[in-house]
This record gives structure tokens, C-alpha cells and sequence, in this order.
């Protein structure tokens, strides 16, 4: 029988889900932003400020299901695993990526005869040239594909070793991805740090980083705060100065994987935990987001598509980026209430 986690436990990974979803529409609603206005510039900065104070969402969503799918009293054998968690996975990336599509087609038409739009439309589908949001499914697939492995390792590992494993997946898929820009590094031969950080980062060492901090809460809310702190100055100044060099964005540091995301994830999951903790009971607007954050991850470009982003564009960044995100939270909010109340697609796709 599954066991039942604690009301703590899941406000902490609840609170996590709720932050990491309105910092993916912060994401999603400053990138735009950046083309409009000179590298320093105030406008710029402020684009760059959300940026990178954000850019923390898709690793804190990868933390939460390891720390949840990784639960040695959680049943998950490798029949459930195939027909219930990638099942489902696979059903709704299907399902959207059609969508998203279609979507395509719409904003394209005009653009060439239709036939090739159809062509293209089907090569897309064929080589998972999905909508840009879409990749988050690959790398839950690889969390899930890697449970047996993970699982046993929590069941068997003592705490050193487990210490030691998480410590060799940092190590391997994000300092030494980090440092491979750099000399002497730089002059290395780069394919053998791009094929281990696929393997490190993608995604079964977030999913034991996850379960680890989970076992392990903070005792106070300083050290995860500065955590998150170092890791956003380093995000936020770094992409300011290479860019500033190049002349235009440089996304080095806002890669979605680089080191610092990593370790703004980590803060914001410890000060979730710290706070978490301090809950009698989860407060029901942080329970529905978090319940929400997936289908609300998947209908957001949607809305964003439908000209949303126009609407700001004489507000300054400042107030442009949290109204807009806003706005796409309320929408995909009400969509969520409407969709899972669909039969299949309550189930199978949100």
C-alpha cells in the first residue's frame, strides 16, 4: 500500500510546484523582452533581472518528482511504471504536441500552399519537433526510465553512499559542464563533457537530489536563502557582463541546466521545505496550484499565443512581465477547471 506522506511534507513539495509554475510563465513572459532594448540598458536589465530570478522552475519541478516518485514506500514496479506513469506521459505528449501543431498551421497559413504545410506539420510530429515548451516531457521521461536504477539505489545505498553518488552527479553534469568554457578546459576535446552531462543531468541525478534534500530538511531558512541568492547574483550579473561583451543576449548563464539554475533550484526547494514544515496544513490555494501547475505549464503558450503579449507592450518591464504572467495564470487556471472535468482528459493528458 502506498504510503501516505504527511500534510508537511506535501506543503513543502506543493509550495515548490506552485513558485516553480509562476516563475515558468515569468520565463516565458520576459524572453521577448530582451530583443527590445540595448544590452545595459534599465529595460534590459529588467528583462535580465526576471530572467534570471526565475530561471530556476524546470529543475525545482524535476526535484519534486524525484523527491516524490523515489519513495521507497511508494509502489512503483515496472508494470505500473510502463502502463500508468509512461503511459500517461506519452498520451499527453502526443495529444499536445498535435495541438501545439495544429496551432502552428493556423499561424502559418498564407505563408506557403498548404500541402507543405501539412508535410512539415508531420516531419515535426515524426522527429519531436514539438512546441517549445514540449522538451520538459523528454527529461521526465528519462527521470522515469531511471527509477528502477534510482529506487534500488535509495533502498540499498547507506547515507555516505548516497552522499557520494548525488556528489559524483553534480560533479559530472554540472560543475564539469560549467567549467567546460574555461581553460584548461576549453582546450579539451568537449564531446567527452557533452556526453556525460546528458547522462548526469537528464534527469536521474535530480530525482536522488531531490529524495536526498527531501530526507533531509534545513534548520533554518538563512543558508537556503543565501543558497538562492549566490546562484541567482551569479546568474543575473554574469549574463549582464557576457552580454554586454557579445553585444547581445548571451544565454550562457540562463541555460536552463547550467550550475547556477541548479543551485537557485536548491535554495528555493530547502526555504520550501523550511516553510513547508511550518504549515499545520497546506493552505488550499497552494494545494490547487500545485495540482494545476501541470496543465497550466501546457495550455500557457496557448493563451500566450493569442496576441496576449501586445497587450503590455506600453507598460515598462517592471510592470509588463508580472501583469502578463498574471494574466496567463488566470487563464490557464480557468482552463484547467474546464479541462479536468473532461473524462479522457482529466485522466490522460493534464
Amino acid at each position: 500500500m502506498e504510503k501516505k506522506l504527511s500534510p508537511r511534507r506535501d506543503g513543502a513539495i506543493d509550495l515548490v510546484k506552485a513558485l516553480a509554475i509562476c516563475a515558468v510563465l515569468c520565463i516565458h513572459c520576459s524572453a521577448n523582452h530582451f530583443a527590445n532594448y540595448p544590452v545595459g540598458s534599465l529595460r534590459w536589465l529588467a528583462t535580465d533581472f526576471f530572467g534570471s530570478v526565475s530561471r530556476w522552475a524546470v529543475p525545482a519541478f524535476l526535484l519534486c518528482s524525484g523527491a516524490l516518485m523515489n519513495d521507497p514506500d511508494r509502489d512503483v514496479s515496472i508494470k505500473k511504471l510502463f502502463s500508468r506513469y509512461l503511459l500517461r506521459l506519452a498520451a499527453a505528449l502526443g495529444a499536445w504536441a498535435v495541438f501545439y501543431e495544429l496551432l502552428r498551421l493556423f499561424f502559418s497559413r498564407g505563408s506557403a500552399p498548404v500541402g507543405q504545410l501539412l508535410l512539415q506539420a508531420g516531419k515535426n510530429l515524426l522527429y519531436g519537433n514539438t512546441y517549445y515548451h514540449l522538451y520538459y516531457f523528454y527529461f521526465v521521461f528519462a527521470l522515469y526510465l531511471a527509477l528502477p536504477l534510482t529506487r534500488l539505489v535509495v533502498r540499498c545505498a547507506s547515507p555516505s553512499e548516497l552522499r557520494y553518488i548525488v556528489g559524483l552527479w553534480l560533479l559530472l553534469g554540472g560543475v564539469l559542464r560549467f567549467l567546460q568554457f574555461f581553460w584548461p578546459f576549453s582546450q579539451m576535446y568537449a564531446s567527452l563533457l557533452y556526453l556525460v552531462m546528458p547522462a548526469a543531468f537528464l534527469c536521474p541525478g535530480l530525482g536522488l537530489l531531490g529524495w536526498y534534500l527531501r530526507q533531509h530538511p534545513p534548520k533554518d531558512w538563512i543558508a537556503p536563502l543565501l543558497t538562492f541568492l549566490a546562484g541567482f547574483a551569479v546568474t543575473f550579473l554574469g549574463t549582464w557582463r557576457r552580454s554586454a561583451q557579445a553585444g547581445e543576449l548571451d544565454q550562457f548563464y540562463l541555460d536552463g541546466f547550467s550550475l547556477f539554475i541548479l543551485v537557485m533550484a536548491v535554495g528555493v526547494f530547502r526555504l520550501s521545505q523550511w516553510w513547508g514544515l511550518r504549515w499545520g496544513e497546506t493552505p488550499k490555494a497552494v494545494r490547487f496550484l500545485s495540482a494545476a501547475s501541470f496543465c497550466v505549464y501546457l495550455v500557457h503558450p496557448f493563451f500566450q499565443a493569442l496576441a496576449v503579449p501586445s497587450l503590455f507592450l506600453a507598460l515598462p518591464v517592471w510592470l509588463a512581465v508580472p501583469a502578463q504572467a498574471a494574466v496567463l495564470l488566470s487563464l490557464s487556471l480557468a482552463a484547467y477547471w474546464v479541462l479536468r472535468r473532461l473524462p479522457v482528459v482529466g485522466r490522460w493528458l493534464i
